[in-house]
């Protein structure tokens, strides 16, 4: 994948949001990348907001266009996105995990969270919409956070916004060439392998029943597979279960 345009505003309400905009002025298929200082409405998952301190974290958007990955591969694109997040958090702090299906976890504290939307024509992606936010720089977060945490809360350090926005486009172009190269095998092990509490027996939510289950796998459509101790095996979408996590 080619460098990608940068672009960067003091102020937006999301830069998913922006970048769409900006997806139906552009006649090219270019990647950009757009990154603000001050995200006041960002996106999470479904119906949840994401809520950063301006001028302190990282909060982006990456639009990519790939080649000939079909509509039901799409998952593999959200798997690429999140190790490359992972890789990038792992030039600072260790026991990164991936915590299904969109958030980054250093130990059991969140430190930073994805969001990807996809637009297909015919059966391949015409295009993909790349959302990031990484906790950089914050060290004091609201009290209804439950269990937030940040690079320089690990480190002690200070970083520069724009080099770890270099860093991040790096480490994402190094993870997509096994993408382009097709070596999608690879992918899989390697995300399966960073999944938080992988192949660790551990409290679930379903509904109002909680149970002891493990992670033994992802679906290629991005289900989560669990295992209960008497050895069933249940798949579930998103928001069908939740983790228990500690207090």
């Amino acid at each position: 994948m080619q460098q990608p345009a940068k672009y960067f505003y003091n102020r937006l309400n999301s830069t998913n949001l922006y970048a769409n905009e900006m997806l139906r002025k552009r006649h090219d298929q270019v990647p950009f990348w757009v990154r603000t200082d001050d995200q006041f409405a960002g996106r999470g998952q479904g119906h949840h907001s994401w809520v950063t301190e301006p001028g302190l974290n990282l909060t982006g958007t990456l639009v990519i266009f790939p080649n000939n990955v079909r509509a039901s591969e799409q998952f593999m694109i959200s798997k690429i996105f999140s190790l490359a997040a992972a890789g990038f958090l792992e030039m600072f702090i260790d026991e990164i995990s991936l915590k299904w299906p969109n958030d980054l976890y250093a130990g059991d504290k969140k430190i930073g969270g994805i969001l990807i939307e996809t637009a297909i024509m015919g059966q391949f992606i015409d295009h993909a919409i790349l959302g990031l936010g990484v906790n950089i720089n914050q060290v004091n977060f609201p009290p209804d956070i439950p269990n937030p945490i940040s690079i320089s809360a690990l480190t002690g350090l200070k970083y520069d916004l724009k080099e770890m926005e270099d860093l991040m486009i790096e480490c994402f172009r190094n993870f997509y060439h096994l993408i382009e190269s097709g070596n999608y095998d690879l992918v899989n092990s390697q995300y399966i392998k960073k999944l938080y509490r992988y192949n660790e027996y551990s409290g679930y939510r379903a509904g109002t029943e909680t149970f002891t289950a493990k992670i033994v796998g992802v679906t290629e459509f991005g289900h989560l597979i669990l295992q209960s101790q008497n050895g069933d095996l249940q798949t579930y979408a998103y928001q069908e279960v939740e983790y228990v996590l500690p207090s």
